[in-house]
């Protein structure tokens, strides 16, 4: 073995956004040493001291804190590298400045830390005048700084430096002619490190031939900072899939490698884990090629199974066992008691349209295949499910969804804690064609998942019957297509053949097909109204869907399975790629929508084998929905409490877009709004369908950050929602909670208990200034049962109806209050309304609050 320093590969906190706690990173530290990683780089770009307020020493407080972390990353052997970031406002020519950044880095170095980075990315690239005066070019200052600073520091054995080039796609013209890198490979001292990210920020692939020709132009080895799993630069964006992309013998042309990964911890379990995966596979071939001087033979360990070189597919499946089992552990270790209600399983063939009167069966999940422990003895038998010639058990899985505002397993908030406009409705497997738009107004049951590595079109529907039973569902394959082609890391869909109607030959279809099935609740299929126009006022009657609690019903806690966790990472894959389960949903509503025979009118064509092939896949799309949906549930069900936090945002955004995507695929088959009765309310949401054009996918060059939303920007883009996409996305609620709540339509049986409600609506009402007319034209009622301490749900049900009047036309909304019912007064203020300065003397004592819309 030579001399050379061990190769440094691990983890870097490089992100926007909240850094980490002390606990998250003591948690990151055990992660590193159970995979064979051996770095973490302290550098989060929104923690004060590092970069804002550099200057500033740590306070006695804050020093102990830093010195418990390196603590523990040498505990784990993991080396500690602290960065600081001064280029946003460093004065380079003056000594001050000068002084107080090597203060700071004696400062952590008497802590304990021996390793450090200065970091002089996302900066203005221009110096000031005191600059210019001394200093010919930046390179010369930064270079001029970080050479006494290493010196001050007595020569560290790890000491790297971040240029403002940090990428080729940033450099002028290009790396190797770009005068920046030129001078900095001159004027660094040689034992400095240089940080490089690759061909872009985030390098969709690293190449062999590419480190080179930096390395060649900076005259040392690089370090890089891997952004793949870098999801800071978008909120609706994470990536749970494999670690790839790297050419096989990076390792010899490089000191080390460092990731840089999601903002939420708990997200990066499977990115961290194939890394170890990755870093582990290429020591290997380092050691049996004698190419490297690095420290392999005693960082390797089992080298089973990496004579065959790095698979980020077999990586994954690894990653996701340990997940699994690592998600487990984390609710065994909350003290949370799975419950285990019996279960009968069958097979039955075609949707269920649901229950009478608006009632679910909610199903608990049963492991399939396996015998059972002693917790499980009561759990029947599995159920086999055949789809076409495809074989998967199933597990029937409850469907129930949050938006209380109570912590997960913790104490409801107090009544009034309504500040977070979020949906808090339960969600649905089957999205409801009654209300289709609306994220709150969803209902949910159970569904089969599977636990076989099976990507297929038999997505089981969920359970919707009134004794405990579930049906599963095998698909129509008259599209002829199968779902396993795909590989994992197809690219995003731009114009394809999928988008050509193609009638196979010979076909016999009924003459007169029927609708796709509704994935609705069997009490109604009708719409319901949720604003009337009356004499030019938007009457809104909050009872149509009235809040119902679900306390009483049973649960399950049961961890998450193998087939769920993989349908968890293919929703999320990765930033330039999406895994199977989104590929095939974006293919399915992308080709769905330019195939549509109808657009919206009811079936009346001639070609019925061309409408048989559409409402198949169209039938394919809507239980990939429901699959999607059941997925949601199980997540807040069963995830533990870190994990549920950090990634509930990511599928909550998911599932409420995929209800208003099944409901878009019924009303191009014509069936959404079929009943002669409707009033035409929802009509409106998907009625300029045909003018909008098809969207555009960037190019294989662009950023990721250009795909805005990922999997959840295509489908919208897909959908012809216009500038009212706030009636299909809320927020989602500030505290994810196992609270059950149901909503359903109006129904006869409501009116008992919603007299008084029903009253308001149908008793004249008090004259109101016509000012107040003219701008405010919809009168609305917010009213919740006394038993409903969560006003999370109230503020859904509120976004939900305010986003369907604007939709209606709806300029704005008033409300008469009673001007000493302080807590009614404080909800609607919450909710963006404000007292209106006008006398109302024909109801004294009473405000009149409005809103805008």
């Amino acid at each position: 073995m030579s001399g050379r320093p061990r190769f440094l590969c691990g983890v870097v906190e490089g992100f926007y956004g909240r850094p980490w706690s002390m606990e998250q990173r003591k948690l990151l530290f055990r992660w590193l040493k159970r995979w064979g990683l051996n770095c973490y780089m302290y550098a989060p770009k929104d923690e004060l001291k590092h970069r804002l307020l550099w200057r500033e020493p740590y306070t006695q407080h804050e020093a102990a804190q830093m010195q418990s972390l390196i603590k523990a990353a040498q505990e784990h052997d993991v080396e500690f590298i602290f960065a600081i970031s001064a280029g946003q406002d460093i004065v380079f020519s003056s000594a001050g400045d000068r002084l107080l950044l090597q203060q700071k880095l004696r400062q952590v170095a008497a802590l304990g830390c021996s390793a450090f980075a200065l970091l002089f990315d996302d900066i203005d690239p221009c110096m000031c005048r005191a600059d210019r005066d001394v200093f010919p070019s930046l390179a010369q200052a930064q270079a001029s700084v970080a050479n006494e600073a290493y010196r001050e520091l007595g020569l560290p054995p790890t000491f790297l430096f971040c240029p403002t080039e940090y990428c080729s796609s940033l450099c002028s013209p290009s790396p190797a002619k770009s005068r920046y890198l030129q001078t900095l490979g001159q004027e660094l001292l040689p034992e400095i490190g240089v940080i490089w990210t690759g061909p872009k920020v985030v390098s969709q692939e690293l190449s062999v031939a590419l480190v080179e020709e930096v390395e060649h132009v900076l005259q040392r080895r690089l370090l890089i900072w891997d952004n793949l799993f870098a999801n800071d630069y978008d909120c609706r964006r994470v990536f749970l899939g494999p670690y790839t992309g790297r050419a096989p013998g990076l390792v010899p042309r490089l000191c080390g490698l460092l990731l840089n990964p999601n903002c939420e911890l708990q997200a990066n379990f499977i990115p961290i884990h194939t890394l170890g995966s990755w870093f582990r596979s290429e020591l290997w071939g380092c050691t049996h090629t004698n190419s490297t001087g690095t420290e392999a033979s005693a960082e390797l360990g089992d080298s089973q199974g990496l004579q065959e070189g790095y698979s980020p597919q077999k990586a994954l499946e690894l990653a996701l066992l340990d997940w699994v089992a690592e998600i487990k552990q984390q609710v065994l270790e909350a003290g949370w008691t799975p419950l285990h209600p019996s279960t009968v399983c069958k097979e039955e063939a075609g949707l269920h349209p649901g229950t009478a009167e608006g009632q679910e069966a909610l199903l608990d999940p049963q492991p399939c295949g396996t015998a059972p422990s002693e917790a499980d003895q009561r759990e029947p038998e599995p159920c086999a499910v055949t789809t076409g010639n495809r074989k998967r058990k199933a597990t029937s899985v409850p469907e129930e969804g949050n938006g209380s505002r109570a912590s997960a397993g913790g104490p409801q908030s107090p009544a009034g804690d309504g500040d977070q406009l979020a949906s808090g409705s339960r969600e649905s497997c089957e999205p409801s064609s009654a209300m289709p738009s609306t994220a709150g107004s969803d209902r949910s049951s159970g569904a089969p998942v599977a636990d076989e590595t099976v990507h297929s079109l038999g997505t089981p529907t969920c359970c919707s019957s009134g004794a405990s039973t579930c049906q599963s569902t095998p698909l129509d394959s008259s599209d002829g297509r199968e779902r396993g082609s795909s590989p994992p890391g197809s690219p995003q869909p731009g114009a394809s053949t999928a988008d050509v109607l193609q009638i196979p030959s010979g076909c016999k279809a009924d003459p007169r097909p029927g609708p796709i099935s509704q994935l609705v609740d069997g009490a109604t299929t009708s719409p319901v109204p949720t604003a009337l126009l009356t004499n030019g006022t938007a009457v809104s009657p909050i009872p149509t869907v009235p809040l119902i609690s679900e306390e009483g019903r049973s649960d399950s806690s049961a961890p998450l399975t193998m087939e769920e966790a993989r349908m968890l990472v293919e929703l999320f894959y990765l930033p330039y790629h999406h895994g199977p389960q989104a590929q095939h949903l974006l293919e399915d509503l992308q080709w769905l929508r330019a195939n549509s025979p109808n657009m919206g009118v009811p079936t009346r064509s001639p070609n019925s084998c061309v409408v048989a092939q559409w409402r198949s896949r169209a039938r394919s799309f809507q239980q990939l929905c429901a699959q999607t949906c059941c997925l949601h549930s199980r997540f807040v069900h069963s995830a533990g409490q870190a994990l549920l936090y950090d990634l509930h945002p990511y599928l909550w955004d998911i599932r409420n877009l995929l209800l208003a995507a099944s409901a878009f695929v019924l009303w191009l088959d014509g069936r959404l709004l079929c009943d002669p009765d409707h009033k035409g309310t929802w009509g409106s949401c998907f009625g300029w369908c045909q003018s909008i054009t098809a969207p555009l996918f960037p190019g294989e060059d662009a950023e990721p950050w250009v795909r805005r939303g990922g999997l959840f920007g295509e489908l919208q883009a897909l959908l012809p929602v216009g500038n009212s996409c706030d009636l299909f996305c809320h927020p989602p609620p500030l505290f994810p909670s196992r609270q059950l709540y149901l909503l359903h339509p109006l129904l006869p049986q409501d009116k008992g208990v919603l007299e008084e409600a029903l009253l308001f609506f149908h008793t004249k009402p008090l004259p109101v200034p016509l000012p107040v007319l003219r701008r405010f034209p919809s009168l609305v009622q917010l009213d919740m049962a006394p038993r409903v301490q969560d006003m999370g749900a109230g503020c859904s049900l509120a976004v939900s109806l305010l986003s369907a009047l604007r939709t209606n036309g709806s300029r704005g909304v008033f409300c008469q209050v009673s001007a000493a019912d302080h807590q009614q007064l404080s909800f609607y203020s919450k909710l963006g309304f404000i007292a209106l300065p006008l006398p109302w003397p024909s109801s004294p004592g009473t405000q009149l609050l409005g809103r805008l819309l």
